[in-house]
């Protein structure tokens, strides 16, 4: 007997591609990227568009490894204690349906704090209430 392991795919609301064959395209690229971990993931958020940048030290600067994809996922233990992987998936450019590489950070709680904030306003979260996201039917 087999089982079907069901993922749900969610956008930051300001970020939601508006052309469907992006969606298409980030949905298979955060899909490959999550499965580099050898699990089945639940939840899926992709953070970005394809983009060259990243933080090291909370500065933001250009990512060595390239153009990639931000997401972060959940596998049914993540679900249960409110916990992600945020992971870069690399690709050659920005037409390209397949990665050629992912790197994955150490399990987060969803209440990390994420990017630099604006002044006067709060950090926002990497994996905020579902009302703050899409979800891609």
């Amino acid at each position: 007997m087999s089982t079907i392991n069901i993922v749900k795919y969610y956008f930051y609301k300001a970020i939601v591609p508006a052309k469907p064959e992006l969606v298409s395209q980030y949905v298979a690229l955060a899909y490959q990227t999550a499965k580099d971990r050898h699990i089945y993931p639940k939840a899926i958020l992709i953070r970005s568009h394809l983009h060259r940048s990243t933080y090291v030290k909370g500065q933001r600067v250009s990512d060595p490894n390239g153009l990639h994809l931000t997401v972060s996922f959940k596998d049914e233990n993540g679900v249960t204690t409110e916990t992600h992987v945020s992971s870069h998936g690399y690709v050659k450019d920005k037409t390209d349906t397949v990665i050629n590489k992912a790197v994955h950070t150490n399990p987060k709680a969803d209440t990390t704090p994420r990017g630099t904030p604006k002044p006067g306003q709060a950090r926002k979260v990497v994996w905020p209430d579902d009302s703050e996201l899409f979800q891609e039917p």
